[in-house]
């Protein structure tokens, strides 16, 4: 039977999509219809990644526009200044002083049901997510093809969320920026991968609107960075440095636009959904994006 404090706190899907442009996702409504219906009926804005080379260590300005540093910012709620992650290897990672938020969730409130589900093995393996939270899995994007993998990593989290009764959940679909890499955000391979990674959140959100009435979800979708037109990112452009937030909850008001919203604001505001204070000892540099106030009901 579920524990009636964490039932009364609410649930939170985090949902991540790697090397997502922020123009290319809301150019039309066609191109992901599922993220527009969030975005119009929950809340949404952009910030810049405040930029530093790799080489020159972390710094209290600089976020780099790589996954390493982008998803360690997203999942732990401080810059590489702190969790120590500048590139793709991961080296000076401070994960034990700075451990993600379903890590954190999970330490904080023994009773939360914490799970991740990945289609880029190294938020795993390279300890991102660590070893407190209830349930990961990784599907290999790499070896395997990010379409294949994104479709897996899918599938686990809709059936965690049909048959378990997962508090907080972490899902990472990894199709875009691969494709980014390979034919540039500007090519139909970007769109395909786009839309059907905007398929894959819409059965979540499905799967989400069949379970207990009761049950008080907020769904965030995020990305790591951006890409240029040409494909790739790690640069000081505009392209690379913009990442968005989605914010969708029951009581969310129609197109809301949040107020420069940052990657390490996703860390905070699940901790707060999830009714668990942060404590001045964690150190988080993100703060809690407000909570929607106005009525709504369906996801997409």
């Amino acid at each position: 039977m579920p524990d009636a404090e964490v039932t009364a706190h609410g649930k939170v899907l985090v949902v991540g999509m790697d090397g997502l442009r922020h123009d290319r996702l809301t150019r039309s409504p066609a191109t992901a219809p599922v993220l527009h219906g969030l975005m119009t009926r929950g809340a949404h804005g952009t910030s810049l990644l405040p930029y530093g080379r790799a080489e020159d260590g972390p710094s209290a300005d600089a976020a780099y526009t790589d996954s390493g540093p982008g998803w360690s910012s997203v999942l732990t709620g401080v810059w590489p200044d702190r969790h120590g992650v500048t590139g793709n290897d991961f080296l000076g990672s401070d994960y034990t002083r700075y451990p993600d938020f379903l890590s954190r969730a999970a330490t904080a409130r023994p009773g939360l049901r914490t799970a991740a589900v990945v289609s880029w093995p190294e938020l795993v393996d390279r300890g991102v997510l660590g070893a407190a939270i209830g349930r990961r899995v990784r599907h290999d994007g790499e070896s395997d093809g990010y379409t294949t993998a994104d479709r897996l990593v899918a599938d686990t989290a809709v059936r965690w969320l049909t048959e378990d009764d997962p508090d907080a959940l972490f899902v990472y679909f990894g199709a875009t920026d691969e494709a980014g890499h390979a034919t540039g955000p500007l090519s139909p391979a970007y769109d395909e991968a786009l839309l059907a990674q905007d398929a894959h959140l819409g059965r979540l959100l499905a799967t989400i609107d069949a379970r207990p009435a009761h049950e008080h979800w907020t769904v965030l979708v995020t990305t790591d960075h951006g890409h240029l037109d040409s494909g790739g990112h790690g640069g000081d452009t505009r392209a690379e440095r913009e990442v968005f937030v989605i914010l969708a909850e029951p009581g969310a008001p129609g197109g809301t636009r949040l107020d420069t919203p940052r990657l390490i604001d996703i860390a905070p505001t699940v901790l707060d959904r999830l009714g668990i204070p942060a404590d001045p000892a964690w150190e988080l540099q993100g703060r809690v994006l407000a909570r929607p106030t106005a009525p709504t009901s369906e996801w997409s």
